[in-house]
């Protein structure tokens, strides 16, 4: 999560040292915005809640969502990258009922051998297992600074993310509106 949040603050922060303004946002008509709340909400919950076999549906359920909310969205700048991202995920947890975490991964993000079996990964995740499939696309990135482990496909959403956030805060090309900024400096 804190992974995600850092993408959020470097696409907000470029974005507006280039000149971008929240204003601009509504420029940039975003579509389905209630796949993106449900499947955040589902995401959350499934990762919280664990409701056994369903458990995983409910992830793979929340991805499903969050992938449409991107699909609708293809048109705006980096959603593309959003897209394979998430769709890299969802193939990593269906294939193996949930995200598997390379124990090395972990110990290298900053906790020790001793933790790696005794560690709580929730309801999504699990500790990699020799029988886990496409485990290079699987949570073995470590990010040490925020003590977290990222899959290929966060890597990816998050140069998304970042990339969408930049493009949305930037005047969209071809609106005949004035900044009012502009016209007052005129």
């Amino acid at each position: 999560m804190g992974f995600t949040l850092v993408a959020v603050a470097v696409g907000l922060g470029l974005g507006l040292a280039a000149g971008g303004r929240p204003r601009y946002v509504a420029d940039h008509p975003i579509r389905g915005t209630g796949l993106l709340v449900a499947g955040l909400l589902l995401q959350v919950f499934g990762a919280l809640v664990n409701l056994g076999g369903a458990t995983n549906v409910a992830i793979l359920g929340s991805y499903a969502l969050l992938v449409a909310f991107a699909a609708v969205n293809l048109r705006l700048v980096g959603m593309t990258i959003v897209t394979l991202g998430l769709a890299a995920n969802f193939i990593v947890i269906a294939v193996n009922g949930g995200m598997p975490v390379r124990g090395q991964s972990i110990v290298s993000a900053g906790a020790t051998p001793a933790q790696v079996p005794h560690l709580h990964y929730g309801s999504k995740r699990h500790l990699e297992r020799p029988s886990d499939r496409l485990t290079l696309l699987a949570d073995v990135v470590p990010v040490r600074p925020l003590h977290e482990v990222v899959s290929f496909g966060d890597l990816v959403m998050a140069v998304g993310v970042a990339d969408v956030i930049f493009h949305l805060l930037q005047r969209r090309k071809g609106l005949a509106v004035p900044d009012p900024a502009e016209v007052s400096e005129a």
